[in-house]
This record gives structure tokens, C-alpha cells and sequence, in this order.
């Protein structure tokens, strides 16, 4: 069993044979992450795991995915000695931060799982660290939330006064219902694409973006169809994927001139705009939409929230 099987195996059976806990004998994770995980196995990705122990997940990882690059975190330096193959390990606590903002920004992994201590504060310090360093349409699993539940919980919290769970499912319903997110919470809800929970474990898909490519042969069907309505989606699609300003903004002034008082876009060029990080145009469109719509309510705080980062124009 020292080296990697290679035989087309299920995950599930990978991990029985490697003895890890995650297999149907015993939390039944695997099955999940097949599924979860499945269109990534012949590619070359990167997989980061918290949580080394006894080395048996980090070769299970090695057999499942023949192209991947595997590593594992842990804090025990004995672990070191599960190194070998496609497989390495990094020395460190995941309850420091400087040390998993090197590892992410060193691998930049396509699949993190956190597997590590389970202690709350731990697992939500090693998500809002690494979640940033995930590759666009990549997934974040944490394992053993179930912990976190019934008369054992008290063991797990560490200095968190709030148990994973209960972080993961209000990202969930900012991801379900973005509208409902503070402004400081809105660009958690923008980076994640879906989050599934099954029994003691939740994955979070972050969300992917477009090639320059894509995006091109879309802005074509945009000319063809030639709507204003069209116009408008494809400014904010082009520009959350490619950064394209010139392009985005060029979109948002055709629809403009089809339906020059139409205040919903004004309302996209100045969202274009903020994250552009031009404050006073983003100021003079939503200043537009709001004389275009004076009862808009929504629209006159995002101005006066807008006014209150800079001057008024």
C-alpha cells in the first residue's frame, strides 16, 4: 500500500483502502466529494488539506486524482514523514493567520478541505484566510460540523461566540438572497456561487468567471440581439469577468441610447464605475438614476451611501 493505486476506483473505495475516516464505514463524506469533485479527477489541480494525522487522506487525494498536486497542513512535525509522490506537507497551525495566507498565496488551490482541529474559531479564521486564495469555480469543504451540535459543542467553540454552522448558513442565505447582506457582507456573498450542506460537512462553490473569449463571442449575440436590456446585462457580465472598462461602459452607453431615461442604467454604470474605483462618476450615475426615479428609495441611499466615501460632485 506504500505506492498509489491506479486502478479506476471509486473515491470511496480509495479511502477504505487508505483507512481514512471520511469513507462510507464511517462519516460517508466521500460519496459527496465524488460527486462534488468529480469533474476536476483528471485534471492537474492543486488540493490543499487541513489536517494531516496519519497521512491516510493526503494518498487517498494522491490515488483519486492522478494529476493533482496534493498537500497537506498540519501542526505536528512529525507529519512531515507523509511526504512523498505528488503529496507535500506544510508545518504550521491553521490558527495562524499570516502562516495559511502564505500557503494560499503560494498554491492558489483549485480544492481546500478543512479537516484540521474542528475548533470553531479555528475553522472560521481558516475560512475567511483562505477562502480568497481558492482559483475562481473552486470548492471549500469543511468537515465535521456535526461537532458543533449537542452536549460535546462546548469542547469545540474555542473563543468563537458563534459555531461554523451558523456563519456557513448565514453565507448561504446571503448567496440565496444577496439583497438581505450588509453592505460589509455583500462581496462575501459576489465570490461564492452555492453552498451545499450534507450530514456533517458543507461545501462552498466560489464562484468561476469567463474567458476573454467567452466573453467576446456573448458581447456578439448582445450585437445581434441589439437590446437595450441586453445591452445592460452584458456591461455588468463583461466587467466582473474581464475587468474590461472600456467595454463595459461602451455596452451600458448603447442601451443608454435606445432608452436614454431609463434609470436602471444609469444604476449599472454606476455600479461599474464603484468597482472601478471611480467614486465620482459612480456619484453622477446614481445622482442620474435618482432624478430619473426620485421615489426610488433604494437607489437615493446607494447615492447618499455613495456621497458619504467622497465628495459631492
Amino acid at each position: 500500500m506504500d505506492g498509489a493505486i491506479t486502478t479506476r476506483r471509486s473515491l470511496d473505495d480509495f479511502g477504505i483502502l487508505r483507512g481514512t475516516d471520511k469513507s462510507s464505514l464511517n462519516h460517508d463524506f466521500l460519496r459527496h466529494y465524488e460527486r462534488i469533485l468529480g469533474r476536476l479527477r483528471d485534471e492537474p489541480i492543486t488540493l490543499l488539506e487541513i489536517g494531516v494525522f496519519r497521512g491516510g487522506s493526503l494518498m487517498m487525494w494522491e490515488d483519486f486524482l492522478p494529476n493533482g498536486r496534493i498537500v497537506g497542513v498540519d501542526i505536528n512535525p512529525e507529519c512531515a514523514q507523509y511526504a512523498g509522490g505528488r503529496r507535500e506537507v506544510e508545518i504550521g497551525s491553521q490558527a495562524d493567520a499570516v502562516f495559511l495566507d502564505d500557503v494560499g498565496r503560494r498554491l492558489n488551490p483549485h480544492v481546500i478541505v478543512d479537516d484540521g482541529s474542528h475548533l470553531a474559531d479555528h475553522v472560521i479564521l481558516t475560512f475567511r484566510t483562505l477562502f480568497r486564495h481558492l482559483r475562481p469555480g473552486g470548492i471549500y469543504i469543511v468537515e465535521d460540523v456535526h461537532f458543533h451540535a449537542g452536549p460535546g459543542a462546548p469542547h469545540w467553540r474555542g473563543t468563537s461566540d458563534t459555531p461554523p454552522q451558523d456563519v456557513l448558513l448565514q453565507l448561504a442565505r446571503m448567496v440565496a438572497c444577496p439583497g438581505t447582506a450588509g453592505d460589509g457582507e455583500r462581496e462575501w456573498a459576489h465570490q461564492v456561487d452555492g453552498v451545499e450542506f450534507f450530514y456533517g460537512g458543507v461545501a462552498i462553490r466560489k464562484r468561476g468567471t469567463r474567458s476573454r473569449e467567452e466573453v467576446a463571442a456573448r458581447r456578439a449575440l448582445v450585437e445581434q440581439a441589439d437590446l437595450p436590456r441586453v445591452w445592460a446585462a452584458y456591461a455588468m457580465h463583461a466587467y466582473n469577468n474581464t475587468l474590461d472598462l472600456p467595454d463595459a461602459v461602451d455596452a451600458i452607453q448603447r442601451a443608454m441610447q435606445t432608452e436614454p431615461r431609463n434609470p436602471e442604467h444609469y444604476e449599472v454604470l454606476g455600479q461599474i464605475l464603484e468597482k472601478a474605483g471611480d467614486l465620482h462618476g459612480a456619484i453622477e450615475a446614481a445622482r442620474t438614476a435618482v432624478e430619473l426615479h426620485p421615489s426610488d428609495g433604494r437607489r437615493r441611499a446607494w447615492l447618499d451611501r455613495l456621497r458619504a466615501q467622497g465628495p459631492i460632485g
